[in-house]
């Protein structure tokens, strides 16, 4: 297995302003600088290691714990496939807090994620890559693929995670002092529609730094850029993570539009923030 995520030759085959020797020192820089070099630190301590043994591994030694409001519901799982739904606040441990959470509990348990966590090989096991989705990308192989790969894993009995939102969770149109998630994305809300099994919603608490979201407002790409350091700044931190009761197929269906559905679900997920 390998032992980094993304290393200097990575970077240098995606950006030919990096190729040659002196790129290749700069390349090194550019890992230094947005602390890629450090979650390839701890990535490495880990990497002998598979999907929530994984995780657990990683997050101590990142030094970040979670504790679980109404675990009691996790004891009481539906058979066969279901769905979670949670808020995305923070773009990379709340993917791997839901792994470890939900896979430990049901080991074929797979989450959706876009192609950047695709690259932490040793979340295979429980990982279903999309690229963000965007309006041009939203019909392109790789993510129909993905989606295919998806309906299939839910309709052989397995479970499966969706952040619906697409993306990490940002200032909010209407009150630019609150950090939510954007609309639930039309794709996943149709996925759910068609799979037609029971849905639990988890509420994941907390936010990302002032700064981090303040990069969103200037570019995507700035924020996207700073995500490893919001791995770093919230060490010693213990993530509360609310389990919402399921939701059966049943109460889904009331809601023919997908709007509405996804209006309803996330409604749900938000409601558990004061629990």
């Amino acid at each position: 297995m390998r032992k980094v995520i993304l290393d200097e030759t990575d970077l240098v085959k995606t950006t030919p302003l990096l190729r040659g020797k002196i790129g290749l020192k700069l390349a090194r820089i550019v890992l230094k600088l947005l602390a890629i070099d450090r979650v390839n630190k701890e990535y490495a301590k880990s990497a002998h290691l598979e999907g929530y043994e994984f995780t657990a591994s990683f997050l101590k030694g990142v030094g970040v714990s979670y504790e679980i409001v109404h675990e009691d519901r996790l004891q009481h799982l539906p058979e066969g496939a279901f769905i979670t739904v949670s808020n995305h606040p923070y773009g990379g441990l709340d993917g791997l807090i839901m792994v470890d959470m939900m896979a430990r509990r049901r080991q074929d348990y797979k989450y959706m994620v876009n192609s950047i966590l695709m690259m932490v090989k040793t979340m295979s096991c429980n990982f279903i890559g999309v690229k963000p989705s965007t309006s041009k990308n939203v019909s392109s192989p790789e993510n129909m693929q993905g989606l295919k790969l998806t309906l299939q894993h839910i309709r052989e009995g397995h479970p499966m995670g969706f952040f619906p939102a697409g993306a990490v969770s940002n200032f909010n149109k209407t009150n630019r002092l609150r950090v939510t998630d954007r609309d639930w994305q039309p794709t996943v809300i149709r996925l759910i529609q068609a799979s037609q099994v029971p849905v639990i919603p988890i509420y994941v608490h907390g936010k990302n730094s002032w700064f981090f979201n303040f990069l969103g407002r200037i570019h995507w790409q700035l924020r996207s850029m700073r995500m490893p350091y919001e791995i770093f700044n919230k060490r010693g931190k213990v993530i509360k993570v609310t389990v919402g009761e399921i939701i059966p197929w049943e109460v889904q269906k009331q809601y023919k539009k997908t709007e509405d559905l996804a209006a309803f679900l996330k409604a749900k997920t938000y409601a558990l923030k004061n629990s």
